[in-house]
Parts: structure tokens; C-alpha cells; sequence
């Protein structure tokens, strides 16, 4: 299994549970070159949609990772962020995906893991880091 997504995994135990940005940027530490509380201090404050429900923290770590690997083209960027929009009716506010998901009947937990590993693996096919 993808290293990035095991890591994510193991920080979103109920043990630890960090925010999702967070946890994408300690899932890279390695690979920026961070060690992981560095990481964390990059996500924390970027966790429940910057704290105030607006962009959700699983993109804005996406693209924290995808800038701090070098991927800054506007088609990269946007097929990141694109793709993210149009998995999920065209919403990337944390307080909209989460009232999306509460509607369903979805745990927040679980839809914000799901948000992660999405993320991740779209960072992992963009920069080919899914070893």
C-alpha cells in the first residue's frame, strides 16, 4: 500500500486524529524534508476549512505538499483542484462537504478521512511519489 496513505492512516487514529491538513503535511514530512512537527505547524492552522469552515484543509495541504515538491503549473493545479470540485457537486468548503455529508447521514470522521486519501492520491499521481 502507498506509504503517504499508511502514514495518513496512522495519524488519523483516534489516538492522535489530527486536522486534515495536518496530516497531509506530516504524511510528506519525509519528502519535504520537514520533521513532522515542523509539518504540523505548516497544517494547523489550515484545519476546518482554515478554521472558519472555508476551503477544505485536505486541498489546502494538497496544495501546500504540491508547491513544496515543485508542481506550481496552473494545469497541474488546476487538474488538482478540479478534479476534487467535480468529485464532490462542485464544493470545496469544508462547512458545505460537511453539511453535504451530515444530509447523507455520513460520520464527520469518515468523510474527512476519505478527503485526505483523495487528496493524497491525487498528489501521488502528480508527482509520481506513490512509492
Amino acid at each position: 500500500m502507498n506509504r503517504h496513505i499508511e502514514k495518513a492512516k496512522e495519524l488519523r487514529s483516534p489516538e492522535k486524529c489530527y486536522n486534515c491538513a495536518e496530516t497531509i503535511m506530516m504524511a510528506y514530512a519525509d519528502d519535504l524534508g520537514l520533521s513532522e512537527s515542523q509539518a504540523e505547524c505548516l497544517g494547523c492552522n489550515f484545519g476546518g476549512g482554515m478554521k472558519c469552515g472555508g476551503t477544505c484543509g485536505a486541498i489546502t495541504g494538497g496544495l501546500m505538499v504540491l508547491g513544496a515538491l515543485g508542481v506550481s503549473s496552473p494545469g497541474a493545479v488546476g487538474a488538482f483542484q478540479r478534479t476534487i470540485r467535480d468529485n464532490h457537486n462542485g464544493m470545496t468548503n469544508c462547512a458545505d462537504l460537511l453539511r453535504d455529508n451530515a444530509l447523507k447521514g455520513g460520520e464527520k470522521k469518515a468523510h474527512c478521512d476519505s478527503m485526505i486519501m483523495e487528496s493524497i492520491r491525487l498528489i501521488d499521481e502528480l508527482t509520481g511519489k506513490d512509492k
